[in-house]
């Protein structure tokens, strides 16, 4: 029971899982390239919205000629062979009964077959399609020819089906026949050994894997967090720190406090949302315009902050010390002013880094932020809420986890980042550790 407690007592004093998942999901966006199976921005759209498993698209074999009389290999139009008046002594070809034959199609660059079912045998994908079979472009009267495949393979852009018909085939009777394949695109897979038509968590709305693009989407995500988090903590600390060492200086140094107040209370009376709009309408939806929306938003925090306890710090004996030994400004920052804020910069950081994770997914509903097709998660979001409702006449809609998966993730990192800059207020805080 001891043992347990302990345990217990460890998980409650360390930011464990917060650090963990933050973790993990910083591994999982820098081995994107590495993890990710298939490429987040190839779509095939004969897969669009598959649950997860193993993902088919159709490709449809339609009214192919299994006899084709003479006037049909030199390749006349179908609608002029229907208004053909039949010749009665033009003999019909007839493909005899337990002869072979082969199925020659287009299958399109960078397409194979699917074995749904992963049993080892395309051959029970194949489907008659009868709908298509008697759309009125047969001049049959839908009759199912009796064949039996025998093989399915692809040379090149060319797919072939072997076969053995199980009756007369006559021309113009029962040689014509529509046929269902599952077919997926194999240039999008980034292993070749990865299994054919395999997706992890299905596919999104047109087509692309869902499980990759959440993976490429953390790599955005935490690069933006971390690069707009860094320059906004290096630009407001030194900016506190530059505003409450010359506050109330003689001389006219007060002057630099009032510019650098003036410009935060500025930035701080305009919505970020009003801003955003607005600059992006301007420069346009670019990354780079984003990050420096995000920069001019999080800055400001720190300089309120670093200036009012750099005003307490700079009246402490060891700084007015290091004044008298003639030290100059810039060694009384980095050396002594500096180490005494880590502890808010790391806790103002961390809550920074949360808002931009937040105002990332939403930016993105308004396509004001990243570019939409990018795999960030709040674009992913976007895009899946759009097909929200999609089938809500029955109230079964199995798709919907694809908002609820990058949702989760944003929230879960929003919880971590905050605990985890709660932990670093409580240990680096000498009062708190005091109390302790």
């Amino acid at each position: 029971m001891k043992y347990y407690k302990k345990i217990f007592t460890i998980l409650l004093k360390y930011p464990f899982f917060s650090a963990s998942f933050l973790i993990i999901i910083s591994l999982l966006g820098l081995l994107a390239p590495i993890i990710a199976p298939y490429d987040p921005y190839v779509a095939d759209t004969r897969a669009r919205l598959k649950p997860p498993g193993v993902v088919s698209g159709k490709f449809n074999i339609q009214n192919y000629d299994l006899v084709k009389s003479n006037d049909q290999i030199s390749q006349k139009p179908r609608w002029q062979q229907l208004l053909e008046i039949e010749d009665p002594t033009v003999e019909k070809k007839i493909l005899p009964k337990g002869s072979k034959s082969t199925i020659e199609f287009k299958l399109g660059p960078n397409s194979n077959f699917v074995d749904v079912n992963r049993n080892g045998n395309y051959l029970d994908e194949i489907k008659f399609d009868e709908f298509s079979n008697c759309l009125g472009l047969s001049q049959n009267e839908c009759p199912t020819p009796k064949i039996e495949y025998l093989k399915i393979y692809k040379k090149g852009n060319n797919g072939f089906i072997d076969i053995i018909a199980n009756e007369d085939i006559i021309d113009h009777y029962n040689d014509i026949i529509s046929l269902d394949l599952s077919v997926i695109r194999e240039d999008s897979k980034k292993w070749g050994w990865w299994p054919s038509g395999l997706y992890i968590l299905g596919t999104d709305t047109i087509g692309r894997d869902y499980f990759s693009r959440l993976i490429y989407g953390a790599r955005w995500n935490l690069t933006l967090m971390l690069l707009t988090g860094i320059a906004g903590s290096l630009i407001g600390s030194s900016l506190g720190i530059i505003a409450g060492w010359f506050a109330y200086k003689p001389n006219y140094k007060w002057v630099i406090d009032e510019l650098i107040l003036r410009v935060v209370d500025i930035t701080s009376v305009i919505p970020i949302l009003l801003i955003a709009i607005m600059t992006t309408l301007i420069l346009g939806n670019k990354i780079w315009v984003f990050a420096l929306i995000l920069i001019l938003f999080t800055w400001q925090n720190f300089v309120r902050i670093i200036r009012a306890k750099t005003l307490s710090l700079r009246t402490l004996d060891y700084i007015n010390s290091s004044v008298v030994s003639g030290a100059s400004s810039y060694r009384i920052f980095i050396r002594h002013i500096l180490p005494a804020h880590i502890n808010d910069i790391l806790v103002i950081a961390t809550f920074n880094c949360s808002l931009i994770i937040s105002l990332e997914a939403v930016l993105c509903f308004f396509e004001i932020a990243i570019p939409r097709h990018w795999t960030a998660w709040g674009n992913i979001i976007k895009l899946s809420v759009e097909y929200w409702d999609w089938g809500w006449w029955n109230g079964n809609y199995q798709y919907r986890y694809q908002t609820y998966i990058p949702v989760t993730l944003v929230v879960l990192v929003v919880f971590s980042l905050n605990f985890l800059g709660d932990w670093f207020r409580d240990k680096l805080d000498p009062k708190l550790r005091q109390l302790e």
